[in-house]
């Protein structure tokens, strides 16, 4: 898996541009449609959600490791 997709910078500025793409539309910019604000809004959404389920898997399998060896 490349870790450059977890990477929590990556899943901030999605969120930042999305948030920023929505503000543009609701203030009548013309060239954002709402068609793009709901598309990316909703790879915001994915993309902490499969951040969050990364890092509990990575926290279960540390766990895991940690009760082996103890």
């Amino acid at each position: 898996m490349n870790i450059e997709l977890i990477k929590v910078d990556t899943i901030s500025q999605t969120q930042i541009q999305a948030n920023n793409q929505a503000k543009a539309f609701e203030v009548g910019e013309p060239n954002v449609s709402l068609n793009e604000v709901m598309v990316n809004l909703q790879k915001s959404s994915v993309s902490l959600q499969f951040g969050i389920q990364v890092q509990s898997k990575l926290v279960a399998a540390y766990q895991e490791v940690m009760n082996i060896n103890g």
